[in-house]
């Protein structure tokens, strides 16, 4: 069987059975706001449909050496490349180990080691739930067992955990975070209004979610909330973000010491784990040193990068 085909296929159904749920949330927040409740906080958990490695991904992981870190009680499947001071790659909500690989040549020849993971209900982890308390409790099993670390890359909600998880301690010097949400509060009612779910299930929602995980919402904010002032942070966010607004980036550099954001043009959200630049301004920022000009040919009208001033 096809797995690309097959990937498309369970996301097309995953579409239609999301369809439906959403033409029912009304009507079931009338008849049973408790189920409403409970159904919300079961599909703000739900990643979207597992996506099939690229070749370039899959040839980058089997570069490395595989393991399994234990977690609470499953494993996490791990990767790890070359010796040196470590680096943590963090993949985003809905992505995998491998989309941060692109990362790991530029890391290893600038004489880091590197250690990337699949979040729970990601990748081919175990499970089929995952949330952003559960991205932070995976990176310090990671830590635990293939530790310290030098510094941490997270894309989006794994720049998110990425961020908890230096804020509380985690020991890193250099943080970078791609296209980084501030507030994953925020999240819960742009969730709400694509699912049609009235504020009174929303508000009951969070609230299961806080018990679940014994935490408040604002715990989990990453702007105004920031690390030790020992910690440089680098923020990569491009001006026309469709999932994370850039807004998000600026109000984290606004609010955290020793922090610089980079706004990027053209590289949306997906493409900055893959643009020269980007990967290269990064690797030179955690080696300590200015960045240099990538040998990779560059399109005819190549995305922008500058610096956003932070007052």
């Amino acid at each position: 069987m096809n797995p690309r085909g097959s990937a498309s296929r369970r996301r097309r159904v995953r579409r239609v059975l999301l369809r439906a749920i959403r033409r029912s949330f009304p009507r079931l927040s009338r008849i049973s706001p408790s189920l409403s409740a409970r159904l919300a906080e079961i599909l703000f958990r739900v990643p979207p449909p597992r996506h099939t490695r690229l070749k370039r991904e899959q040839r980058a992981l089997d570069e490395g050496a595989f393991s399994r870190t234990a977690f609470l009680a499953r494993t996490l499947p791990t990767w790890t490349w070359g010796k040196g001071p470590g680096v943590l790659l963090v993949h985003g909500w809905g992505g995998h180990a491998g989309r941060l690989t692109p990362f790991v040549r530029s890391l290893l020849d600038a004489g880091f080691s590197v250690v990337a993971f699949d979040a729970p209900g990601h990748g081919i982890a175990r499970g089929r739930v995952s949330s952003l308390p559960e991205f932070v409790a995976a990176i310090r099993a990671v830590t635990e067992t293939h530790g310290p670390f030098h510094a941490v890359i997270g894309h989006s909600l794994g720049a998110a955990a990425a961020a908890l998880a230096v804020r509380d301690g985690l020991g890193a010097q250099r943080l970078v975070l791609l296209a980084p949400p501030s507030d994953l509060e925020r999240y819960t009612g742009r969730f709400a209004r694509i699912m049609r779910i009235p504020p009174t299930v929303r508000d009951s929602m969070k609230k299961r979610l806080e018990k679940r995980f014994q935490i408040r919402w604002a715990e989990l904010k990453v702007a105004g909330q920031p690390a030790s002032a020992d910690v440089s942070v680098l923020i990569f966010h491009d001006r026309r973000d469709a999932r994370v607004p850039m807004r998000d980036g600026v109000e984290i550099s606004h609010t955290w010491p020793n922090a610089k954001l980079v706004r990027t043009r053209g590289l949306g959200h997906h493409r900055l784990l893959r643009d020269a630049r980007v990967i290269s301004r990064a690797v030179a920022f955690l080696a300590g040193r200015p960045a240099r000009r990538p040998d990779a040919a560059r399109p005819r009208r190549p995305p922008t990068l500058a610096p956003l001033p932070v007052s």
